[in-house]
């Protein structure tokens, strides 16, 4: 996949009119794979997320395998943001009755910073709201450190609030003296 400026574009509102988000399908299991293992750099996430080898999205046979029709693992749903017939992100849903969780977000390292992210929040926060859900919730951490994880931010301009924090089973995984942040955004 060949990602440069003058292919995709250098403004925000040119990446996001040519953006479609539609449910992922068996077919996008390499592209899935591949924006999910080379999101981030190699020390970005120490500390804070799921190690790599535990990714739902690490090994494209392992995701095949457990992959049920039409878009689901493990629960989850998965939905994929196509900017020129190329994966650019993904991301994955789980409803809780009352509510849909958002699980996790990827957008390919190469097209970061132009709205793909946002833009798949959007769409999960109107899918929430055509289903009947009130919020839309997520977890995010803070390393051992105190040091909440780079999206922090990013979700609150978003609208999303702080609702607690926790130690558990995947914080417990990542490292001691991790924590969960608990956020929701009401609809």
């Amino acid at each position: 996949m060949q990602i440069n400026g003058a292919r995709y574009g250098r403004s925000v509102s040119d990446v996001l009119s040519r953006i479609l988000v539609r449910s992922a399908t068996r077919e996008d299991i390499p592209a899935l794979v591949r924006i999910s293992n080379t999101s981030l750099a190699e020390d970005e996430d120490v500390g804070f997320g799921t190690p790599r080898s535990e990714s739902l999205f690490s090994d494209a046979r392992w995701l095949s395998a457990v992959w049920e029709e039409p878009n689901r693992v493990r629960g989850e749903e998965l939905f994929v943001a196509v900017l020129d017939d190329e994966i650019a992100g993904l991301v994955t849903t789980e409803d809780r009755g009352a509510e849909m969780e958002l699980i996790n977000i990827d957008v390919a390292r190469e097209l970061q910073g132009r709205g793909i992210g946002t833009h798949l929040v959007r769409f999960v926060e109107e899918r929430a709201r055509r289903l009947g859900k009130r919020a839309v919730t997520l977890g995010t951490s803070r390393n051992a450190a105190g040091t909440p994880w780079k999206s922090f931010s990013w979700w609150q301009s978003r609208g999303y609030t702080v609702t607690g924090e926790e130690e558990n089973e995947w914080t417990q995984r990542i490292g001691p003296g991790v924590r969960e942040i608990r956020m929701r955004k009401d609809l």
